[in-house]
């Protein structure tokens, strides 16, 4: 569990103070708009009080925890759902019991005989992005490779999406255990972290695509619950978020990924089961 947070608004004792003392930050200091719209939703009445589960790919969850312990997900104007919110962190297609699933990306959402397709809705296609391909050592120019001819390290699709994305690109003909890990961004700071051969984030001519993070939503979930997932979603478009980005690696969220679909998957996966038989 990553962490739990909650953000109910009371007009209590506290909350008349915290209001006066946003009316004085709004006269004597330079504060942003997100800054007061989330201290006034602190204290805002709640006409209705909900949980809220939020399941999120690791590097995702780390961000979503400093987001939400800084109000992000307060009801925004003209909503009275208040949401006491739980991030937690899951890797894969491990998702349980969750209303929201943000995802690395959604081909997971694709993969056969899960019914992932029918449990969940797209609710954004994308929240932030973070770079896919090649994790060549660190100081090794990109300028020269190939991907479709490079000798890469796979690992088992169904369990590692940059895996399953370089297959559904370039199949699995390329896998060889001595070859150059296939990671995320996020994957490969990891590792930086944990010690061993420092490598680069994959860039330039190694880079191969982008995870872009959804926002999914159980399908046949609650009026509540899914007006705090708006609340949510709507609160990604403050400076805040913007920052915690930037902070945590990510780039920005894409306007429109590229589309998939289960047929795509499944033959990915049947690529990969004949070369590991074979």
């Amino acid at each position: 569990m990553a962490g739990v947070h909650r953000r109910r608004g009371r007009l209590s004792k506290e909350g008349r103070r915290l209001l006066g003392g946003v009316a004085l930050l709004a006269v004597f200091a330079p504060v942003t708009a997100y800054t007061l719209n989330a201290a006034i939703a602190h204290v805002q009445s709640c006409g209705t009080e909900v949980d809220l589960r939020v399941a999120a790919a690791p590097e995702m969850a780390a961000m979503l925890d400093d987001f939400v312990a800084a109000g992000g997900g307060a009801p925004s104007r003209g909503s009275d759902v208040c949401a006491d919110i739980t991030v937690e962190a899951v890797t894969g297609n491990a998702v349980t019991d969750a209303h929201v699933w943000i995802p690395e990306t959604a081909l997971w959402r694709d993969l056969p005989d899960t019914g992932a397709a029918q449990q969940w809705d797209v609710l954004q296609e994308s929240t932030a992005t973070s770079a896919v391909g090649m994790a060549l050592p660190a100081g090794e120019s990109t300028d020269q490779i190939l991907p479709d001819e490079a000798d890469v390290a796979l690992q088992d699709p169904r369990g590692h999406a940059a895996s399953l994305m370089w297959i559904i690109m370039f199949g699995a003909d390329g896998h060889t255990p001595d070859g150059v890990p296939v990671m995320s961004a996020p994957e490969v700071a990891a590792a930086n972290a944990a010690g061993g051969e420092e490598r680069q984030p994959p860039s330039g001519m190694a880079q191969i695509g982008q995870f872009e993070y959804p926002m999914l939503l159980r399908a046949g979930l609650g009026d509540d619950e899914r007006e705090a997932a708006q609340n949510l979603l709507r609160s990604y478009g403050s400076d805040l978020y913007t920052e915690l980005l930037v902070q945590h690696a990510f780039g920005p969220a894409i306007p429109q990924p590229a589309p998939a679909s289960p047929e795509v998957v499944a033959a990915a996966l049947a690529s990969w089961d004949a070369r590991e038989a074979g």
